[in-house]
Order: structure tokens, then C-alpha cells, then sequence
């Protein structure tokens, strides 16, 4: 089932769990963070149910829900609210100028898991752009784009 995070505002309860229960809202930060959270946990659902014409690559969520929020929480904190590929800041939901900006959680290897060390935040654009590349190649990529050869 597909839930619309606009019709769904998330919040968190005392404890910083998060849930319904608590009453207090989500920051933009932390609502980034959510809809990544959400985001992975779909696409692992839809790469492991889904029986179509093309076949999905494998995908495993090698952690909790909780730990997966934490790692993106330690990612954002370690990247200083940077684009782990461009180094571009990245914009929250809720305060954006910039959808395209928004922090977007990618796979290094694409045929990876999502698990630790396989794990990046980079803005939506990037992502897109990236697709399945090799991360050192669209890293390559970039340093061409730049003007700079890595």
C-alpha cells in the first residue's frame, strides 16, 4: 500500500521514537530522513514482491527500520548536510527552494544491499543521474563535468 507522505505527517513521541502517538512534528531535517527511510523500505518491497516483464535486481534492507534511520542520521551529520558526489548543501522537506535538492539515498554498488558502507546521501538530481553507474565512474564523470580530471 502507497501512502502519500503529504496526507501523512509523521511525528515523534517522547524518546525520539517515531510514530503517531507522540505529538510533535517532525522537523524538515528529520522529515527528509523519514521519506528516505520510506522510500527504501517501498523499493525493497517492490524488488521483492513484484513477479513483472523485467526483472528487479535484488534488494535487501540489511538493517531495522530504526538503524536505517540512525546510519542516514550519522550519513547527513558526516557529509555536513553536503551531497556525498557534488558536495552541493541539500535542502529539507518542507523548507526547499529546490526539489531537486532534497537528500536522496543511494546505493554506492547499485547491485548492492542497503547496508552499511553501501550507503550515501546525495541530492534527488544525483541520484537520478547516477542511476545503476558505477560509483567511480559518475565520480569520474564529475571530475570531467568539473573540469578537473580525477
Amino acid at each position: 500500500m502507497l501512502v502519500r507522505l503529504d496526507e501523512q505527517e509523521p511525528e515523534i513521541g517522547e524518546g525520539k521514537e517515531w510514530g503517531r502517538d507522540g505529538g510533535r512534528s517532525l522537523n524538515p531535517r528529520d522529515r527528509s530522513i523519514f521519506e528516505m527511510v520510506r522510500s527504501v523500505e517501498q523499493t525493497v518491497a517492490q524488488a521483492l514482491g513484484s513477479a513483472a516483464e523485467r526483472q528487479p535486481k535484488p534488494k535487501e534492507l540489511r538493517m531495522t527500520t530504526g538503524q536505517l534511520r540512525e546510519h542516514i542520521a550519522g550519513l547527513i551529520d558526516a557529509q555536513e548536510g553536503r551531497c556525498a558526489l557534488t558536495g552541493i548543501e541539500l535542502q529539507w522537506r518542507g523548507e526547499e527552494t529546490d526539489p531537486q535538492l532534497l537528500p536522496s539515498l543511494d546505493r554506492i554498488d547499485s547491485e548492492g544491499h542497503y547496508e552499511s558502507g553501501n550507503l550515501q546521501v546525495v541530492c534527488r538530481f544525483i541520484n537520478f543521474w547516477k542511476g545503476a553507474s558505477e560509483d567511480a565512474e559518475f565520480r569520474r564523470l564529475l571530475a570531467l563535468v568539473r573540469g578537473a580530471e580525477e
